[in-house]
């Protein structure tokens, strides 16, 4: 079921039946491939040498697969669908004549409590905070024309990695970082942290990593953080066009997006994997793999198109498994970050030197789908999952206060 202007003119209080079910399974997909590379990453920072070392052919194809097919393609896609929530609240506020201001305030700053809590407490890796920020200034575009939204919202996702590759081009070397930190010393201390049966040890590691991220991967974070608002501005182009909320009246568009996005993004994630699979370009070569990390929301766009054609036609049993995991993503980002780091660091199971790079995509899957299956039993007995209630009463300031929402990307 497609969110359209007269389903937003309508007040009062919507019905959960009435979320845009394409939309939460799209959503759910995203969620997948950031639970598979949050896995891989809680273990390859830690013990990353070793599980190379003695990685098989196999174990580096796999690999190789998801950082051209995932890494990357599924956050970026979390991305444009927050950009997308954030259209669909402001156009119901505007038919409802309500403060959008204020309720998106409250709603950005409830979500980086939510991110600050799981970047010192559970996961090193949170995005939720860097979300909120950039969600903030997401408020004073809401009289952008169209055009506006989309020109400046492509030029960021990819004028950032071209400009930082011709600079490197032009230096003959890597941007400088603010903070430059010996590797094989901050490998070590990462180690220690998360391999010790101490839960203080790794909240002060995760506290140093959040602090220090800008400063010691100045160049990536910069295109990472535009990249990322970005695909927020696409997102709500695509949902005040109409493209995502309606696909099927812009098939024409999304197959030609496609047709182009496919070829194009698949070869570019390969250059750009290309470090991460042992191979260490130099000079221009390395410049161009800089460049080429394009190639990632470009694949994303790919991803979205081709999704927003497939779930919105007709909602089979896929999409019922997916679209509850999809309205649960806050929750089920969460739980996953906190329950894989429980199992894989010292203060929990400390399994994090007994799984190869097969096992850790098979255990991320796993998680999704368990996820999945608790989402759709939670959605069965209450109308929303508890860290989306919890952001609902801060948001709004009072129980049932608001409509449901029908893409409230959050992680």
């Amino acid at each position: 079921m497609n969110f359209t202007e007269n389903e937003a003119n309508m007040g009062g209080h919507r019905p959960v039946r009435d979320r845009a079910m394409h939309i939460d399974s799209m959503r759910a997909l995203a969620l997948l491939g950031v639970i598979v590379m949050n896995i891989g990453s809680m273990v390859m920072m830690v013990n990353g040498r070793q599980v190379f070392a003695s990685a098989s052919a196999f174990d580096l194809g796999v690999a190789g697969v998801d950082l051209v097919f995932v890494i990357g393609k599924a956050r970026s896609c979390f991305a444009f669908l927050f950009g997308a929530g954030f259209a669909i609240l402001m156009m119901r506020a505007k038919a409802r004549s309500t403060d959008f201001r204020g309720f998106y305030s409250r709603r950005m700053t409830a979500l980086l409590l939510f991110g600050l809590v799981n970047q010192i407490f559970l996961f090193w890796g949170d995005i939720l905070a860097t979300y909120a920020l950039l969600g903030f200034l997401l408020m004073f575009l809401g009289r952008w024309s169209n055009a506006a939204l989309l020109k400046v919202g492509l030029a960021l996702v990819i004028a950032p990695s071209l400009l930082a590759g011709l600079l490197e081009a032009i230096l003959g070397h890597p941007l400088p970082n603010l903070l430059e930190l010996p590797r094989q010393t901050e490998a070590a201390r990462t180690l220690a942290a998360f391999t010790s049966p101490s839960y203080i040890d790794a909240i002060e590691q995760n506290i140093w990593m959040g602090a220090t991220r800008h400063a010691t991967g100045t160049a990536h974070m910069a295109i990472y953080d535009l990249g990322v608002f970005g695909l927020f501005l696409l997102g709500a182009w695509s949902v005040r066009t109409g493209v995502l909320t309606k696909p099927q009246q812009h098939r024409a568009l999304l197959r030609r997006i496609m047709k182009w996005c496919l070829p194009a993004g698949l070869l570019l994630s390969v250059v750009n994997a290309l470090p991460y699979l042992g191979v260490r370009p130099e000079g221009l070569a390395a410049a161009g793999v800089t460049a080429a990390y394009i190639g990632v929301p470009i694949l994303a766009f790919f991803y979205l198109a081709f999704f927003a054609l497939r779930f919105s036609t007709e909602a089979g049993v896929v999409q019922s498994m997916l679209a509850p995991a999809g309205r649960m993503s806050l929750t089920n980002y969460l739980v996953s970050g906190a329950f894989g780091c429980w199992f894989f660091y010292g203060y929990g199971l400390g399994q994090v030197t007994e799984f190869g790079m097969v096992e850790l995509t098979l255990f991320g899957v796993g998680l999704f789908l368990a996820l999945a299956v608790m989402s759709r039993i939670w959605l069965s007995m209450f109308p929303y999952g508890p860290a989306e209630w919890l952001w609902r009463r801060l948001a709004y300031g009072k129980r049932d206060s608001a409509p449901a929402e029908v893409a409230p990307a959050s992680a």
